[in-house]
Formats: structure tokens, C-alpha cells, sequence
């Protein structure tokens, strides 16, 4: 386990997760504003691998963790999330959830926990959230949380809006 909040767990993803991310990764409400498409089967099987992999790394620049009830006793998967070293004390921090669990405030209690999971335990003095401007669920959670807004930028025809949190 990475880190716990009032409901959820940030865990290690494993090979049991599959139907679960592969019903997130195959959701094009859930992917839109990431890829701008839902992922197949076998590239979400071969990204849940990767990920899985990576743990065994000693070095990474990035931790992909899956997420889940802590009341859930059989950990079934809620989402996934993310945080991606940009340089020594500077991490951007992400994630998505199954659709089914939209609308609960998992989303801003995640986030909440990564930004403490990053500050505490990786040291950061700085971070980073990223969000395609038209996603306003994200945007919303983005504005309740501890970070600030700091600038719009196009990417790709895609209006995206930075936010940040400074230790």
C-alpha cells in the first residue's frame, strides 16, 4: 500500500485487476480527454503488464498505483492513479476512475491523498495537475483541492489548465 484516505487505498496494481481497468481504459467518458479514445482489450492487458513490470524497477520516474475501497476487502479496483517525477522535488500527480464510481468525491479525496502522499513521503516541494479545460468534473475537483490555478496553454488544439501546490 502507498498511502490510505478515509475510504480509499493506494495500492500496487496486479493481474487480477484487469476486467476492472480494462472497463476503465475501454470507457471513451473515461478516456476522452487522455487519449481521446478507449483503449482495446489486449492494449489494456498490455499496459496493466507493463505497469505491473515497472514495480520491479529501482529506478522509475513514475508510480502508476490502482485504487481501491478500503472497506473492500477483495480490493476491487475504483480507479487508477499517478504520480510522475519531473525533476528532484517536483512530481505531477494524476488519476481516473471507473465511470461507475463518478459523483461519490472519490475523486477529490484521491487527489488530496496523492498531494499528501507526495509532500510527506517523496519530499516534493512542488506539484503539478494537468486538465484539458472541457473536462469540468476534473476541473472542479481541481479547484476544490489545495492546489492553485496558475495558467491556461494549448496542447495539441487542447486547451489545458495548469494547477499547482508549492510547499
Amino acid at each position: 500500500m502507498y498511502f490510505k484516505t478515509e475510504r480509499l487505498i493506494a495500492r500496487r496494481l496486479e493481474l487480477k485487476d484487469l476486467n476492472e481497468f480494462d472497463e476503465m481504459q475501454s470507457n471513451i467518458r473515461v478516456m476522452k480527454y487522455t487519449l481521446g479514445r478507449e483503449n482495446t482489450r489486449v492494449e489494456n492487458a498490455n499496459e496493466l503488464e507493463k505497469i505491473i513490470n515497472e514495480y520491479a524497477l529501482s529506478e522509475t520516474n513514475r508510480t502508476i498505483m490502482g485504487i481501491s475501497k478500503s472497506s473492500d476487502e477483495t480490493c476491487s479496483l475504483v480507479g487508477a492513479c499517478a504520480v510522475i517525477k519531473r525533476d528532484v522535488e517536483c512530481f505531477e500527480v494524476g488519476y481516473r476512475l471507473l465511470e461507475k464510481y463518478w459523483g461519490n468525491g472519490f475523486g477529490l479525496e484521491i487527489l488530496e491523498g496523492l498531494i499528501t502522499y507526495c509532500l510527506t513521503d517523496l519530499g516534493a516541494t512542488e506539484l503539478i495537475a494537468e486538465v484539458d479545460k472541457e473536462n469540468i468534473y476534473s476541473v472542479r475537483i481541481l479547484e476544490k483541492s489545495s492546489m492553485n490555478f496558475v495558467k491556461e496553454y494549448y496542447e495539441e488544439n487542447n486547451l489545458v489548465r495548469m494547477y499547482m501546490l508549492n510547499r
